[in-house]
Order: C-alpha cells, then structure tokens, then sequence
C-alpha cells in the first residue's frame, strides 16, 4: 500500500530528526546518517525506534549497509518476495 510505504518513509525522516536533533525538513533524501552524527549507538537507537513504530526488524546485515536517508527509505519498502 502506498500510503503505509510513506508513511514509514515519514517515520524514517523523523526518527533521524529526533536522534539528531535536526528539523526533519532539513533532512533529505541524499542526507548521510554520519552528516546527522549517527554513532553506533545512534544506529541501534535508530533500529530499535524504527522497528517500534514500523513493526519491522531490520537486521544488522541490512542496516549497516544503510548511509543515507535514501538508502533507509528503500530498505523499509515492501519487497516483491514474500518469505
């Protein structure tokens, strides 16, 4: 569903916000997690908010592949396969 696919896109973007403390309309899409000052521990606190609002686990292999808010927005997309 389209909607619900941006609606995560949304809590990605404000998710970063609050863990940066940056307005989340400053935050776009080519914007890298490093830029915001996300530590490891940044990361997880990121994983952990992201799952609690998506409902999704997003596994380390798949999150630290992840740099920028783009790359974020496209690992929480529905996939095609489904397991």
């Amino acid at each position: 569903m389209s909607t619900h696919a941006l609606g995560r896109q949304t809590v990605a973007r404000q998710i970063l916000a609050e863990i940066s403390g940056r307005a989340a309309d400053t935050i776009i899409t080519s914007t890298r997690l490093s830029d915001l000052g996300l530590d490891s521990l940044g990361r997880l606190t990121l994983a952990v908010l992201l799952e609690e609002r998506t409902g999704r686990p997003l596994p380390d292999d798949e999150l630290i592949s992840v740099r920028t808010l783009d790359d974020l927005e496209r690992l929480l997309r529905p996939t095609e396969r489904s397991a």
